[in-house]
């Protein structure tokens, strides 16, 4: 035992090899662990990154014998434990779930202080009950698929940290000399842990979404509920349940909304459902997450499928097909979207346990012919086995993946799930990189409005990443503004997140939206130029015309472009085009200018026309930013217009029919109201402006009868005494002097 001191006491070269031999990592003093500690800024006071409240490292303190530690905090990425000497099970699960808490508050990093009270007292460790709690901590990293890295080691002297050469030449020799002179305790030790994800970069995961199209009765939603939930169907739909968000929707069996579901793959191929997880547990135990978007199959919501595929931007779709039934209804249409933007695709030919082989075997001769086609040039790939599964996912590029599989047996879904766990993002990693670096803009496609959160906005990260508290600008709307307005709070797969990264579909609260927001606004930084568009040209495809006419100047039609539906308007083309025919055409937004970017891919539709095209040119609109937190309305009044700016000028030399200003913001308010309710009621295309008129003399006398009274009495007394006249010039002074003031408190 004395000889062990004794090597402890040697410039603790002893400590750091005892610890190696635990498994984890040391980073020596002058070269990696200063790389470490730079790679650690975002847990430091004062810096970009999580927030951790009033917690502060151990090792982030140049005066050692000084340093301190605050209270331990509920929130954050840094955890204080005294030991962890042999945990029992149950414990140690506790423990591990308490690590995955910090690591996800760290954005998959967490620093954890060993031999520290709760209360930041540095009590310290023996060398055997420290390297046993660094084993267990070892112990929980692996359970929580992370790394253990030891950062620094001190010792302890009157419960504070210091290094060797600060210890007391007594209290040194009390240490090193157990056997020849009385031991006043043994030597004791803090020390300071990283826990990081296995994951490349901290992403806790990879985030790969996608479409489900086909026909209806294909069989799509029961294919999602089976892969989510981990349970075979019965025959009668019953998976398909679970994804189902309205009444209509169970009692005819059809899709008509969009819906999402997930499901989680570990670095190993291990896939997580619902059957035995839960949603938390799918996202701690999965390096990949596989978003399922379920479309409708029905023409009638044809409009609701092209906006899950233009708004969600998904990396694949599958084309779900029924093997009794064929190609038929939708399917071409769907097949048709899919290579119109540029969306990889493969095929899953459902039902399979009740077809007859002649009437399967007809069915992928129908797959093979279409994937053969000039439009589409992938051709098949049947699946039907691992080794083919994996080839697949390689080469999708290039090939069409056809699985045909069973909700009911389960027959080749193996295939399915492995295929799944093999496929990457249709992004190359330098895009990715790319798209990640960049500044944060969100893509909104829905608008909720929760009792006590307010208006929460759903959408896609698409480029950067967004974090809590961060001020970014929305818009643009109506009026071609956009309003600054703060992040409180992000929610990604229904869970709480501090931070939400490109790619991902998050849920976002703001603690200053006064504004009632609409699908395909832009949720940008400020660092983005702030502009909204009109008018913009487009080189487009018809897909489909009537044959009897051509596409002329004057056809509007309802365009898609990303988030953004709305009606657009045909201004000029170079030529009149009909089916299988290209120009390039200058189009106009009908009800309200949006922004969109040079490059961007749309498609359009009425009735049986459709088509598709690329934006070649844009013609901006500058807008302005409303960058305060008060309310809309006063912002409004911060801007009068020119006939009040004149007023302002004149005051004295008013006349008597001259426009008087709104009084009173309620007012203000209630004529606010009555515009958006014209503009909600039913689904008219027509935008009415939001910039409120200043009432006329007529409506200011009924607001104020004094007022009417005086102006009555001064337009009745014209012909009276030079008194008279006189006592009109001080009614209309006084009427200036007020007004001014009104406009003064306004303004």
């Amino acid at each position: 035992m004395g000889n062990e001191d004794k090597n402890v006491a040697n410039e603790a070269k002893p400590v750091l090899s005892k610890t190696e031999s635990t498994g984890s990592k040391v980073l020596p003093e002058d070269t990696d662990y200063k790389m470490a500690k730079r790679n650690l800024g975002c847990f430091f006071v004062g810096s970009e990154g999580p927030r951790h409240r009033t917690s502060r490292l151990l090792s982030n303190s140049e005066q050692l014998p000084d340093c301190e530690l605050p209270p331990e905090v509920e929130e954050g990425n840094i955890e204080y434990k005294l030991k962890l000497v042999s945990p029992n099970p149950s414990r140690l699960e506790h423990l591990v779930t308490q690590m995955k808490w910090r690591l996800r508050e760290g954005q998959g990093e967490a620093v954890y202080e060993i031999g520290v009270c709760d209360n930041g007292r540095m009590a310290g460790l023996c060398r055997h009950e420290m390297n046993a709690s660094i084993d267990t901590l070892r112990t929980m990293a692996k359970l929580a698929d992370a790394e253990c890295i030891v950062l620094k080691e001190f010792r302890v002297l009157n419960d504070r940290a210091v290094k060797d050469c600060d210890v007391p030449p007594v209290a040194r020799q009390a240490w090193t000399e157990e056997g020849k002179s009385k031991v006043v305790e043994k030597p004791k030790y803090v020390c300071e842990v990283l826990i990081r994800r296995s994951q490349d970069e901290g992403c806790l995961w990879t985030d790969l979404r996608i479409a489900m199209l086909g026909n209806v009765d294909a069989g799509k939603s029961t294919l999602c509920g089976v892969l989510t939930h981990g349970e075979l169907d019965n025959g009668a739909g019953k998976a398909r349940l679970n994804l189902f968000r309205h009444l209509h929707e169970i009692q005819s069996g059809h899709t008509s909304s969009i819906s999402r579901e997930i499901l989680g793959f570990d670095k190993h191929g291990r896939m997580f459902n619902y059957e035995n997880h839960s949603i938390e547990s799918i996202l701690d135990c999965s390096s990949k997450i596989v978003t399922l978007i379920d479309l409708a199959g029905s023409q009638k919501y044809l409009k609701t499928t092209v906006f899950g595929l233009t708004g969600h931007c998904p990396d694949y779709a599958a084309l779900v097909v029924n093997s009794k039934q064929g190609l038929v209804g939708t399917f071409r249409e769907h097949m048709g979207l899919t290579v119109a933007l540029r969306v990889l695709s493969f095929v899953c030919i459902t039902k399979i346990d009740g077809t007859s082989p002649a009437t399967l075997r007809r069915c992928r001769q129908q797959i093979e012919g279409i994937l053969k086609s000039p439009a589409v040039r992938r051709p098949a790939f049947p699946v039907n086995s691992f080794s083919e599964a994996e080839q697949a996912a390689l080469h999708i590029k290039e090939r069409t993946p056809v699985f045909m599989v069973s909700a009911v047996t389960g027959e080749n879904l193996p295939l399915l799930h492995h295929f799944l766990s093999r496929l990457q993002p249709a992004l190359s990693k330098e895009e990715q990189a790319e798209a990640q670096q960049a500044a944060p803009r969100f893509s909104m496609d829905g608008v909720l409005s929760v009792t006590g959160q307010g208006t929460i906005l759903t959408g896609l990260v698409t480029k950067g990443s967004i974090r809590e508290e961060d001020t970014l600008l929305l818009g643009p709307f109506e009026d071609r503004t956009y309003q600054e307005v703060k992040i409180a709070s992000i929610q990604c797969n229904r869970m709480p997140r501090r931070l939400a990264k490109c790619g991902q579909m998050v849920s976002l609260a703001f603690h200053n939206l006064d504004r009632t927001p609409r699908k395909g606004m832009i949720l940008q930084c400020p660092s983005y130029e702030s502009y909204c568009v009109q008018e913009f040209t487009a080189d487009i495809y018809i897909l489909q015309h009537s044959s009897s006419s051509k596409l002329k100047p004057g056809f509007e039609a309802t365009v898609f472009i990303d988030s953004i539906r709305q009606k657009v308007e045909i201004l000029q083309m170079e030529k009149e085009i009909s089916t299988g025919q290209k120009a390039k055409v200058k189009l106009k937004f009908v009800q309200y200018p949006d922004l969109i970017c040079v490059g961007a891919r749309l498609f359009f539709r009425n009735g049986r026309t459709k088509g598709m095209g690329t934006v070649v040119d844009i013609l901006k609109i500058p807008s302005t930013i409303v960058r305060n937190s008060a309310s809309y309305d006063a912002e409004i009044l911060r801007k009068p217009d020119e006939t009040t700016l004149e007023l302002l000028e004149n005051a004295t030399e008013l006349p008597q029919t001259a426009p008087q200003p709104v009084g009173t913001a309620p007012e203000l308010n209630s004529s606010l109201a009555v515009l958006q309710t014209e503009d909600l009621a039913g689904d008219t295309i027509s935008s009415t402006s939001c910039t409120p008129h200043h009432t006329t003399g007529d409506a200011t006398d009924a607001a104020d009868p004094s007022r009417a009274d005086s102006s009555g009495a001064a337009g009745t007394d014209s012909t009276d005494s030079c008194c008279s006249e006189s006592g009109d010039m001080m009614k209309h002074q006084a009427a200036a002097d007020e007004q001014e003031m009104i406009l003064e408190e306004l303004i």
